[in-house]
């Protein structure tokens, strides 16, 4: 099946190796740099310390930022 996506090709590739999760966890932003690596690490030992058996993913979604918030999440 062929479909559209707006997702980068990196993104893609990284969903298919994931393939799946228990918990997704979404994180919206947009210019964020400054408190972007803060709440992935909150979620990260939240994550870590209530679900430890369960596969858990963070996905930071950008909407766009012109800062570097895409590179401190990464």
């Amino acid at each position: 099946m062929h479909y559209n996506t707006a997702l980068r090709s990196y993104t893609s590739k990284r969903i298919e190796e994931i393939r799946s999760a228990d918990i997704l966890v979404g994180i919206p932003c947009y210019n964020n740099e400054a408190t972007v690596a803060h709440v992935i690490q909150m979620v990260s030992h939240g994550l870590a310390a209530h679900n430890k058996a369960m596969r858990s993913v963070i996905f930071v979604a950008d909407g766009g930022s012109t800062d570097d918030t895409r590179e401190v999440a990464k």
